[in-house]
């Protein structure tokens, strides 16, 4: 057992010091919300009881006034933006950018063309004010409405990111997902908006790889494992209990993170990528693809797998343990890195309920195991679990080791799969 779970002790570890990274907290924001919003002034803002960012603005007739404020988190040489767009998708939309650079704060327009954005004239425009105090960016400026149209509704994007000084047009990709209103802002308001848009298609990806790795995976692993002997005498539509209870669940895992990966690039229009502050979550969508490839090539394996008496079984045997291992540790991180996601969605708290999720799931293996080890195998000699080395049909084993614990594994197998759609609709719910 223990040569057995040794390749995978790596990734382990370096899972936990992720998942660690994860649950930091963050810095407190630094600044309150404008006393003038929701009276003179209409706001987007993430304020409760202190802000991380705060666009304000107040109609002047022909014009209007616009304030960026932004919490720097001790943070140098970078740029605040919002972005005025008639949908939630970044394509032909104008842009108002403030640039901190050696203490000076500078704004500007741009103009975003599909996913590129580039310079715009800068005509009907005018900064007012730029400053910083106390780590708080404040960056304020006019729009003339016979510039960009701001009689009309439009969704209000905020966003920020790291600027490169020694690099040529060194404004990078934004830090974070911007944020969307999530709903039209009308410029000649005073209302209060906060919050984000919600992305159907990012909320249905997220919900399609929690169902296939939290639900189908965390169940269908388990039968394979401890449960091969199980039901011996019983058929289901032709085949052992197990394996077609396990394949059902394996194909639902494959089609759900499919479907997944298919409905987040249809979202992103291509690849896509982000710069953040923090690294690991421009980890997010390599290891997606990595996540996605596993689970493909896991299923196709088993479709040209040896016969169980073929001297070359246990090739099969370990491949198909390891690449569904890597698979399963790697969707869980990924899990966790897309709920810290803004984009997302996801309340905070999801962070420890996947955390439960994993140390019950790591519990429940573990127990089954001891039980293999210590229990069954002290009594018969040998396991019911899958057997790496052994090449012989599980359904082979003696009847003292099949009954051995019979009622103990029927009652884990109940219990566990009432703990996790526990935890599935838990997470789903939060999450939606």
């Amino acid at each position: 057992m223990t040569r057995k779970w040794k390749p995978i002790l790596s990734t382990l570890s370096a899972g936990i010091i992720l998942l660690s990274q994860i649950c930091e907290a963050h810095a407190a924001a630094k600044f309150t919300q404008d006393p003038k919003c929701g009276s003179t002034k209409g706001c987007y803002t993430d304020c409760a009881q202190s802000c991380t960012f705060e666009v304000a603005w107040e109609d002047k007739g022909t014009a209007v006034t616009f304030t960026i404020r932004y919490d720097l988190e001790s943070k140098t040489d970078v740029w605040a933006a919002i972005g005025i767009s008639q949908d939630m998708k970044m394509g032909s939309d104008n842009v108002v950018e403030c640039h901190y650079e050696s203490g000076t704060v500078r704004a500007m327009r741009s103009q975003n063309t599909g996913k590129m954005n580039i310079a715009a004239e800068q005509t009907g425009f005018q900064q007012t004010q730029g400053s910083v105090a106390d780590g708080v960016l404040t960056c304020g400026f006019d729009i003339q409405k016979s510039a960009i149209n701001l009689d009309a509704d439009s969704y209000l994007f905020f966003a920020n990111g790291p600027i490169f000084p020694k690099q040529i047009n060194g404004k990078s990709m934004h830090s974070h997902i911007p944020k969307i209103s999530p709903s039209m802002v009308d410029f000649q308001s005073a209302q209060v908006i906060g919050g984000t848009a919600i992305q159907l298609l990012i909320k249905v990806h997220g919900l399609l790889m929690i169902s296939a790795w939290i639900a189908f995976a965390s169940i269908g692993v388990v039968l394979a494992r401890y449960y091969k002997p199980m039901w011996a005498e019983r058929k289901l539509l032709g085949e052992k209990v197990w394996f077609q209870i396990h394949r059902t669940l394996m194909i639902l895992t494959l089609l759900f993170v499919i479907s997944a990966f298919v409905v987040i690039f249809v979202h992103a229009e291509g690849w896509s990528q982000f710069s953040d502050d923090e690294e690991y979550k421009k980890a997010h969508p390599y290891l997606g693809v990595i996540v996605t490839a596993l689970t493909f090539i896991n299923p196709l394996m088993a479709l040209f797998r040896p016969h169980p008496d073929d001297q070359y079984r246990f090739v099969f045997n370990w491949a198909h343990w390891f690449v569904g291992t890597v698979a399963r540790i790697l969707a869980v991180i990924t899990i966790f890195i897309g709920v810290t996601l803004s984009e997302a969605g996801a309340p905070e708290y999801v962070i420890y309920i996947l955390a439960a999720y994993v140390a019950y799931q790591l519990f429940i293996e573990l127990v089954m195991e001891f039980h293999e080890c210590c229990v069954v195998r002290a009594n018969t000699g040998k396991g019911t679990a899958y057997e790496m080395k052994n090449i012989s049909d599980p359904g082979s084993e003696t009847p003292a080791a099949v009954n051995r614990g019979r009622k103990f594994k029927n009652v884990m197998i109940g219990l566990h799969t009432v703990v996790i759609a526990g935890f599935t609709v838990a997470i789903l719910v939060s999450v939606a």
